[in-house]
């Protein structure tokens, strides 16, 4: 979304003031600079604008840590210069709220929420102070903003916060949020920053004046700010109209490009993207890889590089039951790749976990070479989490790493009692309110908590410390319980099954230290049914240490191989052969819709009765689905005679006219629906791919999210149409209605 604020709105200014102002600045009462700064109701002065622009970006030279000192510290300066103006202070309030620490939070809430007090009338300090508390306290700020539009309905700002609190999952309110983006429109004409919020609209006839307005601001402009309201504007008018009209609109894209590439702007990062995503819409590959690279040479990421980028572009994670050296060539790779990618960008704090899958995933790498990566991956974090520290994520991965390949147990242990402390610390922040599964996320932590302990009661038994690792696990059985009173996992049962699996594991291998082989035994059987429960399955080519461990014992008991097949061989096996991918059971029945597909043709609910639906969601920057679309292309021709069964995807790109060169570039002939304010507000859905299953009464009846790059897709797929069609006949046959 681009919502810089760059040109200032007309606002009715009161007189008097204008003319005190200007007889002060005569008498020499105001200075200068002051004057510079005064900012009005929708964007600030041209001097605060450019001083704003001049503010440190982060750059691959500085770490996270480095960049929020450097900045906030020029955020400081600038208040000196600008005290009063409300978008420094806006801006200000926002380097805290991109910043992990929970005490520099309280602080700026703090100081806001006594400006506001000490001058409750202030329609100003209460949107700052609102502004502090979204995400924290969303309904204490609502009522903030609420009350600055009230005590002067001049200042627009808070409407577009509004806008973006009512739009969320939590507090969706549509008419609400209309109305305020309206109000800000209405308010602030001239100003760029309202038009992005539009895209997430998908009212035609609400979008097509909007469009027509965005077109004549920055037509005839050459700023930078106007340049990269361009992709705004594309995804406005293509949003705006019908499909049959897009060829019209690509040729105007086509008029566009040609002036916006006349424009001396090469300093500019927004003319690059813009550029860019132009030819993505006239499907012009080559110069839309064109600007992208110029993009990433000239204006460095600090966790980007043509070299990364392409990578990712040429490569796909493989699946579990990718070959083995699929696997490794993969990873090998990746491996070789990162550290090159490190050596360019130290600082980056995403290419380290790109070296962990590596690592974890060769067995080739020397052990040395695995304790020095792990070691500068922790030093790093040091470095850039600054005073705060590490964050028990950080420590986490790290102990996991050295546990798996079993090395230094004992920094394992100290690792993850590291991280256990830093847990209770961030335990303590506040749950982000606007995040619409609170639930989940209360449980994640708490599934956290228990890795943690985990890696910490296996350094233990590493270290042959087995009275250590017993007195762990007692706490980690109080905390299971503890997980299990838990809610907010989709499929809870299967989550804590496989939490289970863990425990008795770690279990079996204490009783096998002190010993106790035969409660071993037991506890090894608890862990392999838990897991055959939670259907997680080893991974192709990979050790399997829990049933290695367990066989052996079995073994050494007198167990016999055809026995131990009979049990768990067999199931396992079972288990090996099944689809990769996960299917929920749900009963949704869907909201009501009225969408149009490319070829023009108008989807609603009573176009998917009668008939069992299969539902994808997908988007073209989404790599897996790309990936996904070729199977699900040749699935659906074999489905071409069913007359029981179709098939729809819903796409969710913002600007749908990226739709129809994607599609010619890769062939495709099935259905699309552009559904993204459906898909990502009503429905909710947020992770691709996602696969859905309609009955014939238009009720959601399986879900499934990712995708499975096995051969064992195609198989899970049909699997999952023929259940669906099962149960309804079942449900409509004359024995189920007597």
């Amino acid at each position: 979304m681009e919502d810089d604020i760059s040109t200032k709105c007309p606002a009715t200014k009161n007189y008097q003031l204008v003319r005190w102002v200007f007889l002060a600045l005569l008498l020499g009462f105001i200075p200068a600079g002051v004057w510079a700064g005064t900012s009005d109701a929708c964007g600030p002065a041209p001097a605060v604008k450019a001083a704003l622009e001049q503010l440190p970006q982060r750059t691959p030279a500085r770490t996270d840590w480095e960049f929020y000192q450097e900045r906030l510290a020029a955020f400081q300066a600038l208040l000196r210069q600008y005290p009063d103006d409300v978008f420094v202070q806006k801006a200000y309030i926002g380097i805290y709220n991109s910043w992990n620490s929970r005490s520099d939070k309280e602080k700026v809430i703090a100081d806001y929420k006594a400006r506001h007090e000490r001058n409750p009338d202030d329609a100003q300090l209460a949107y700052l102070y609102g502004l502090t508390l979204v995400g924290r306290q969303t309904p204490e700020a609502i009522k903030l903003f609420d009350a600055a539009l009230k005590q002067d309905p001049s200042f627009a700002l808070p409407h577009l916060e509004l806008v973006t609190i009512y739009r969320s999952q939590v507090f969706s309110n549509k008419p609400q949020s209309v109305q305020h983006l309206q109000a800000f429109l209405d308010a602030c004409p001239a100003s760029l920053g309202g038009y992005g919020a539009l895209t997430g609209f998908a009212d035609k006839e609400f979008l097509r004046p909007y469009a027509v307005k965005l077109r004549a601001l920055v037509e005839n402009r050459s700023d930078a700010d106007a340049v990269d309201a361009y992709r705004t504007l594309w995804a406005l008018e293509f949003k705006a109209h019908p499909a049959a009209e897009y060829d019209a609109l690509r040729r105007q894209v086509g008029q566009d490009l040609a002036r916006l590439r006349q424009l001396p702007r090469e300093d500019k990062p927004q003319w690059y993207q813009t550029l860019e995503r132009g030819y993505e819409l006239v499907g012009d590959k080559k110069q839309a890889d064109w600007a992208q690279e110029q993009y990433l040479t000239r204006f460095p990421l600090p966790c980007a590089t043509v070299a990364s980028v392409k990578f990712f572009d040429d490569h796909m994670f493989p699946g579990a039951d990718s070959s083995p050296d699929k696997k490794h060539d993969f990873y090998r790779a990746l491996y070789e790749q990162s550290g090159q990618w490190l050596k360019e960008r130290p600082n980056c704090p995403v290419f380290w976990p790109y070296r962990y899958y590596g690592i974890e995933n060769l067995d080739d790498i020397p052990p040395a070479e695995v304790e020095a990566d792990v070691d500068e991956a922790l030093q790093y974090l040091v470095r850039n989490d600054g005073p705060p520290g590490v964050s028990s994520g950080g420590y986490s991965r790290a102990a996991e790493i050295l546990s798996k390949k079993h090395l230094q147990p004992q920094r394992v242990v100290e690792w993850a009692q590291k991280g256990l402390a830093k847990w209770e610390i961030e335990s303590k922040e506040p749950l982000y309110d606007l995040n619409p599964e609170p639930d989940t996320y209360a449980t994640n932590r708490a599934e956290n908590r228990l890795r943690l302990l985990g890696y910490e009661i296996d350094g233990y038994l590493q270290l042959k410390q087995a009275d250590k690792a017993q007195a762990q696990l007692e706490q980690m059985d109080w905390w299971l319980n503890d997980f299990k009173s838990l809610g907010g996992k989709e499929n809870p049962a299967r989550t804590d099954a496989r939490l289970c699996a863990v425990y008795w594991e770690l279990r079996a291998r204490a009783a096998d230290l002190q010993g106790r082989k035969q409660d071993a035994m037991a506890f090894y059987q608890n862990a392999l049914l838990a897991r055959l429960s939670a259907q997680q399955k080893p991974e192709t080519g990979r050790k399997d240490e829990l049933a290695d461990n367990a066989h052996r014992l079995w073994m050494n008991l007198g167990g016999t191989e055809e026995g131990w097949q009979i049990w768990y061989g067999h199931p396992a096996s079972d288990l090996a052969n099944q689809a990769t991918l996960t299917w929920e059971d749900a009963k949704l029945p869907l909201p009501a819709f009225q969408l149009t597909d490319l070829g023009g043709k108008t989807w609603n609910v009573d176009s998917l009765k009668g008939k069992v639906t299969f539902v994808n969601f997908w988007g073209t920057w989404c790599g897996a689905c790309v990936m996904e679309l070729p199977r699900l292309q040749k699935l659906i021709e074999q489905y071409k005679d069913r007359s029981d069964v179709q098939f729809i995807t819903l796409d969710v790109d913002v600007n749908p006219g990226l739709l129809q060169p994607f599609m010619k570039e890769h062939a495709f002939s099935f259905t699309v629906i552009p559904a993204y304010s459906y898909a990502m507000q009503t429905l909710n859905v947020d992770g691709f791919p996602a696969n859905w299953i309609v009955d014939a009464n238009g009720v959601v009846r399986l879900k499934a999210q990712g995708y499975d790059p096995t051969e064992k897709w195609e198989t899970g797929m049909k699997d999952a149409i023929e259940k669906v069609k099962l149960a309804g006949a079942a449900k409509s046959s004359p024995a189920a209605s007597e």
